[in-house]
């Protein structure tokens, strides 16, 4: 999906905030592959993944185009699989459907890592917002081509030093429907692999004021660098959910 010429900026502008409320998510989908119809939502149970990169990028992902494609490919890396996401002028993510019961399950743990961080970015900056990595959850149907709608969205992000850890962020483009939470900020870690663990229903609360109403229905893992245009390089290598015992 291209820009026309004579959009400019503000036509841009207008795509991205569409991406952040994820209903570009069935635009790009339906405007890419008429015919491919969206995957079945999986029910989540105890220490069900919720990406793994072996098989992320063909098993029930797809690529989900803005501005031009982050690469996002399979590598091996110390021993285990990852996918490596390297932005080119980029903004574009890899979209799951899902379907996760935070009230049963609120428990969320991943692996990432970054070696190239955008020194200028900065998430809090419509002109600036770029994101070395990050992690969404939507909380509730997003709908699709015909009938879109934005749902309560937490991303996490690996970010510069612009913004402290555990900062949460409201969206500059969509205020009030997607909030980030800051889980990793500046150069300590660049570099290693850095495990997060969170819980859905507690950030949800900080970030909303409530607690969610609905499960998370989709997962988007993000690499942009469309805005500053400086190099970015992020690994993911796997995530899971699991429930609280009874």
């Amino acid at each position: 999906m291209a820009l026309s010429p004579n959009r400019g900026r503000r036509g841009f502008c207008e795509l991205r905030a569409t991406l952040l409320s994820v209903t570009f998510i069935f635009f790009v989908c339906s405007c890419a592959s008429v015919s491919t119809p969206q995957p079945p939502l999986a029910p989540v149970t105890t220490s069900n993944e919720v990406f793994n990169a072996e098989p992320t990028i063909q098993d029930h992902w797809q690529h989900m185009v803005l501005r031009g494609k982050t690469e996002y490919r399979s590598v091996s890396m110390d021993g285990m699989i990852a996918i490596r996401a390297v932005g080119r002028a980029s903004a574009s993510g890899l979209v799951r459907r899902i379907a996760i019961d935070v009230v049963k399950c609120p428990n969320v743990e991943w692996v990432w890592r970054v070696d190239k961080l955008q020194p200028d970015a900065d998430i809090r900056v419509k002109q600036k917002e770029d994101v070395a990595a990050s992690v969404f959850f939507l909380f509730g149907d997003p709908g699709h081509l015909y009938d879109p709608r934005p749902v309560p969205t937490l991303r996490y992000v690996w970010t510069n030093g612009s913004t402290p850890v555990d900062a949460i962020v409201d969206s500059p483009y969509l205020p009030g429907v997607v909030r980030s939470i800051v889980v990793q900020s500046g150069t300590d870690n660049l570099g290693l692999w850095t495990t997060e663990r969170r819980n859905l229903n507690v950030d949800f609360e900080r970030a909303f004021g409530h607690q969610p109403e609905d499960p998370v229905e989709a997962v988007v893992l993000f690499t942009d660098n469309d805005q500053t245009l400086q190099p970015v390089e992020a690994y993911y290598a796997w995530g899971r959910v699991w429930c609280d015992e009874q």
